[in-house]
């Protein structure tokens, strides 16, 4: 289980992108190329085949990460994170939520729908996983700001807007947040491998139980 201060950790890592990029050169060879102090620079190692840019793409995150590459950060994946773990949502839950389902100032979110994301990636919105899934949750005073911000930036003023949103303003699925985030690397980078979505819904409901919090109805 995590700590409070790894869940921080990781929401402020899960957006962060190195700024740079892998390109085709001759031969079918890949070359890295990066930015550091705003500068864009070529990493002097070749990567010979196509089966080595994905190795090369492992190796700017890790450069991003120790502070050898520039970084930009989305951090509407830091509200999502935070959420998550601390109203103990699953992923078809939150990523279903509305403008209209958070009040931040009765610190509380409602959950009224969830996505299935089936094997064709289609997204299908339906009723929570049991009928006790339809439920008020409490929100940890700590995470408004962060929640108020993610509004005022990322989402429609509709109140049926979606509360995250994918690319191109629909529903986020969860492959391609996985590869938008290159999860498995950064929950690697933190110390906390094999680390899965679903396990900050159990650190949620650990601390709820603990702090004596539950669901308002």
């Amino acid at each position: 289980m995590l700590s409070v201060a790894q869940v921080f950790e990781l929401a402020d890592r899960v957006g962060r992108r190195p700024v740079g990029n892998v390109r085709k050169v001759k031969n079918g060879a890949y070359r890295l190329r990066f930015q550091r102090h705003g500068e864009m620079r070529t990493h002097p190692e070749v990567f010979a085949g196509r089966g080595d840019a994905e190795r090369a793409l492992r190796a700017l995150w890790a450069m991003g990460a120790d502070g050898r590459a520039d970084s930009s950060q989305d951090r509407r994946f830091r509200a999502l994170v935070l959420l998550a773990t601390f109203a103990s949502l699953r992923w078809g839950e939150v990523s279903a939520l509305r403008r209209s389902d958070l009040d931040l100032e009765g610190a509380t979110v409602r959950v009224r729908a969830a996505f299935v994301e089936r094997s064709t990636g289609e997204l299908v919105l339906g009723p929570p996983k049991s009928k006790a899934g339809r439920r008020v949750v409490g929100i940890p005073q700590s995470i408004i700001p962060t929640l108020r911000e993610h509004l005022n930036t990322y989402v429609g003023n509709e109140s049926g807007a979606p509360l995250f949103p994918g690319a191109k303003g629909g529903p986020l699925p969860r492959s391609g947040f996985n590869t938008r985030t290159r999860w498995v690397d950064v929950v690697r980078d933190t110390g906390m491998p094999g680390l899965h979505f679903h396990d900050l819904r159990r650190m949620g409901n650990m601390l709820a139980a603990e702090s004596g919090a539950g669901q308002r109805t």
